[in-house]
């Protein structure tokens, strides 16, 4: 987490001491600034315009759109629409891919799509039954009911609790109201070290669910400059090495804690809208 930490220093930093004659198409924006839950993403974005920069007309930054709380995943598509901000990273849907330019490499490489269990303790004997989706099936689930993946649950015959407040489905979890969240590898330890507070509340140890999550840069349509500056980065990154080094020094003590080898892994059907390419390698997980 320590490279999430001091990206998120360095773009609230960057937002606060701006100076004030800088021109405006000097500044990249987004919304999607915090870093507890964007740093690698935000990384990856710097590191391609720092890739990028000697052959660019202009010196992006990334700076916040707004000081505090992020906005919300709908108002931030919103403001793409609008060109209020530069770009996100989200799945794709069929309406992000009608609506943006988009490109189609995932930024997790796969990682995304393996998902952990956040349970309550006192139901640790519950999971120790299930052995694939039939008993899943007798659990019920809690997950954001805007979020991309949320249809899943309906499709595989998976009861859920859908929450539009997704800061509180941790709470909800542990005062009882469902039995899970899952969480992408990189978020299930994490979110439990930022709400101590939850201590009835643990990973669950020999399951993972998996189905494909990808993670794309999205665009205004408009910004044909920007987004082909993007597509140049990643032709640098991934040639020189540095999209790997990136992305093995944020998740590689994760991948190796999630011990995924070690654990049953649940195969859930969610398929991906037309035109997202399938997984490529070298680097998505099998």
């Amino acid at each position: 987490m320590g490279m999430i930490k001091r990206w998120g220093l360095r773009v609230w930093l960057a937002a606060c001491m701006l100076l004030p004659g800088l021109a405006a198409s000097d500044n990249l924006r987004i919304c999607q600034a915090d870093s507890s839950r964007y740093g690698y993403r935000i990384a990856l974005a710097q590191l391609i315009l720092d890739k990028t920069r000697a052959s660019a007309a202009r010196s992006d930054r990334l700076v916040p759109f707004a000081a505090g709380r992020d906005p919300s995943q709908e108002r931030c598509l919103a403001l793409l629409r609008q060109g209020e901000v530069s770009l996100l990273y989200l799945p794709p849907s069929e309406e992000r891919l009608a609506d943006f330019d988009v490109i189609k490499i995932d930024l997790h490489q796969g990682m995304l799509g393996y998902r952990l269990l956040l349970i309550h303790k006192k139901d640790r004997a519950l999971f120790q039954q299930v052995q694939g989706m039939d008993q899943l099936r007798n659990l019920v689930g809690g997950f954001g009911a805007q979020w991309t993946d949320f249809k899943l649950f309906e499709r595989n015959g998976l009861p859920v609790v859908g929450v539009g407040n997704t800061d509180s489905l941790l709470a909800m979890l542990e005062a009882g109201r469902f039995q899970y969240f899952h969480r992408g590898l990189h978020e299930a330890w994490a979110e439990l070290e930022q709400h101590p507070e939850l201590s009835q509340l643990m990973v669950e140890p020999r399951l993972a669910l998996a189905y494909p999550l990808p993670v794309y840069f999205l665009f205004n349509k408009k910004d044909v400059a920007l987004r082909q500056r993007f597509e140049r980065g990643f032709q640098i990154i991934r040639n020189d090495g540095s999209f790997k080094a990136l992305f093995m020094r944020e998740f590689g003590p994760t991948l190796a804690r999630a011990q995924l080898k070690r654990r049953l892994i649940i195969r859930i059907d969610y398929p991906l809208p037309a035109g997202v390419p399938t997984a490529e390698p070298p680097f998505w997980l099998n």
